[in-house]
């Protein structure tokens, strides 16, 4: 964990619709799939508190015929022997830190028999470094003009404090009257005037010119790499991406752009200050092609290369990004609850492809990683001849990549390009 805190493990056992949850996070990629309604976000959520975005739960309506109207918070059986302990908490699950530090998680025993709000309890939770990025997105919308340009720079944990604490207000249904774009143009123009070292009539900020010029270098990983990013200007009042395929005005970009400047813009300034934090991450496919969704984790992962990153997602696309990582299902079992299952994606066992597929009800996606191992090797069997023992090497290789099952699809490419003499290329 490169001497940073983190988080290591999760454990939750009869809460909400969580039978058996079990979590090892990765030092660097933990993902977390499953159906709608298996509890991602709610066990994002548990991570999130560390990162300043709380939320309250609820309890939930029993299936009693004796008495329709009860509540809880535990199962109902569950609920009674607690209540006959006289305890005013009970614990759900154990978080463990990534120095080993271990939190009790509670949740409070109640004799109203309504509905009612509550909160966890993790009596020695831990401070964590990084960021919280919910599902929702700016996206693309109507023009925000910027109608000033701050006259004093601040620093970029301000910078990141009132653009999330406008997410914040998004996310919790209110309005500031500021939208989150807004901040970002604002902070994106004082740093472009404040951080030019050829601007003589101004005083020039080395911060500023670290977060200008830093920004577009993390852009030039993470935006798709099919629009080929080349700077940042500021033409006032707009902020002009310029790209190999066209400019355009920040506010005109693309839900899919606009999505990963967003995401890039808060974890980059949460990188300022630390090399070593944590990403927590829901859904990030929103907004996103599918060929970006692939792209995207490998991209932060490049990006931030200290950083510890918790994925919650529905695409195949993300959850096949990359094989150095750990993916867990949340999956319902027989009693109508949701357990964790590891899937072993390094190896892309066919029993972690079925999986896949009948939990996010999707074809399993051959990974960019995958790609590449495929390619490199047809193309060394390209260069030798058709024989059963090279096919024995052939199969022998695919297995060991968990690519088994491509073994009839590879070898026809090997024997159609042989009979063409080799024209063809090894492209997976």
């Amino acid at each position: 964990m490169n001497n940073y805190t983190g988080f290591r493990e999760l454990e939750l056992v009869d809460w909400r619709q969580f039978g058996h949850i079990s979590i090892d996070f990765h030092s660097r990629l933990t993902i977390l799939t499953g159906a709608n309604a298996s509890g991602k976000s709610t066990l994002l959520g548990i991570l999130a508190r560390h990162l300043n975005w709380n939320r309250q739960y609820s309890s939930a309506p029993v299936r009693n015929f004796k008495d329709r109207n009860s509540w809880s918070i535990l199962g109902p059986r569950r609920m009674r022997r607690m209540r006959d302990t006289g305890s005013r908490w009970a614990q759900i699950g154990i978080l463990t830190y990534g120095n080993g530090g271990r939190t009790e998680i509670s949740v409070p025993i109640s004799d109203a028999n309504g509905r009612q709000e509550y909160d966890l309890y993790l009596p020695e939770q831990q401070l964590i470094q990084g960021v919280y990025l919910n599902s929702h997105r700016i996206s693309n919308g109507n023009y925000i003009s910027v109608p000033a340009i701050p006259t004093i720079f601040t620093d970029a944990e301000q910078m990141f404090e009132r653009f999330t604490e406008e997410m914040r207000a998004v996310w919790a249904g209110s309005w500031t009257g500021r939208p989150p774009r807004m901040a970002l143009k604002e902070a994106l123009m004082a740093a472009a005037l404040f951080g030019s070292p050829g601007n003589l009539s101004i005083d020039y900020n080395p911060e500023a010119a670290e977060i200008w010029d830093g920004f577009q270098e993390i852009l030039s990983l993470v935006l798709p790499k099919s629009i080929r990013f080349k700077r940042l200007r500021v033409r006032v009042p707009d902020v002009i991406v310029e790209t190999a395929t066209g400019d355009f005005v920040l506010d005109d970009a693309s839900g899919g752009v606009s999505a990963v400047l967003e995401m890039a813009w808060q974890i980059f300034l949460r990188s300022r200050n630390t090399d070593n934090f944590t990403v927590v991450l829901d859904e990030p496919e929103n907004h996103l092609h599918p060929s970006l969704q692939r792209e995207l984790l490998p991209s932060l992962l490049t990006a931030f290369p200290k950083a510890q990153f918790v994925v919650a997602t529905h695409s195949p696309f993300v959850v096949t990004a990359t094989p150095d990582s750990y993916v867990y299902v949340l999956d319902f079992n027989n009693d109508g609850q949701v357990d964790s299952r590891a899937l072993d994606y390094a190896n892309k066992s066919s029993g972690a492809d079925d999986t896949l597929r009948r939990v996010l009800g999707l074809p399993s996606t051959l990974p960019i990683w995958a790609e590449k191992e495929l390619s490199e090797i047809v193309t060394r069997h390209l260069r030798g001849s058709l024989t059963a023992e090279s096919m024995d090497t052939l199969r022998d290789e695919l297995t060991a990549i968990g690519l088994e099952s491509d073994f009839p699809e590879t070898v026809v490419r090997i024997v159609d390009s042989h009979r063409d003499g080799g024209s063809n290329n090894a492209q997976a």
